[in-house]
């Protein structure tokens, strides 16, 4: 339940309304958004500081086949290796300070256990996927804070877009 109440706080900083269509805009979309813009005007470099300092929570992520989109649309001991080959890429993503990268490949991995916990493909109480979900889990709890010091400092002068389902005065029926 902690990942979906953390992921429900990552989706209120990034959810973002598109006005054309009256409808959110796609949640990959919006955070690769998001996070292009709290790196940019994260002038501390808090973002890349936390993502140093957490790196093998990262490395675990990234070593992790069950996270990998690649891994399920094809599972076999050949597509979970290869699934695993980014950990070895953020290698030189570390190296090269490529944060946009290592954001968006941790946050791929955290939205895919998302998704099996929201439609139904994870049990309460199950133990097939602890490891991985609380890998997870850390993650967010490692970047959250950071996004709202970063978005709180840094951020009033940012147009962070039209909030999805604003509270309104108005009488429901």
């Amino acid at each position: 339940m902690a990942l979906i109440n953390q992921w429900i706080a990552f989706n209120a900083l990034y959810g973002q309304w598109d006005q054309m269509k009256n409808d959110p805009c796609p949640d990959r979309e919006s955070w690769r958004i998001f996070c292009d813009t709290i790196l940019r005007i994260d002038e501390q470099q808090v973002i890349s500081g936390s993502l140093t300092e957490h790196k093998r929570l990262v490395m675990a992520l990234l070593d992790d086949e069950y996270l990998s989109n690649y891994y399920w649309k094809e599972p076999s001991p050949k597509r979970a290796k290869r699934a695993r080959k980014s950990k070895f890429d953020a290698r030189t993503w570390y190296l090269e300070k490529r944060w946009a990268l290592i954001l968006e490949r941790s946050l791929e991995r955290v939205y895919l256990i998302r998704c099996q916990l929201i439609h139904g493909a994870a049990t309460h109480g199950g133990k097939l996927n602890r490891t991985s979900l609380k890998h997870c889990s850390m993650m967010l709890n490692c970047l959250l804070p950071t996004f709202l010091m970063v978005y709180v400092e840094n951020g009033s002068e940012e147009e962070w877009g039209t909030l999805c389902y604003p509270p309104s005065n108005g009488s429901s029926s």
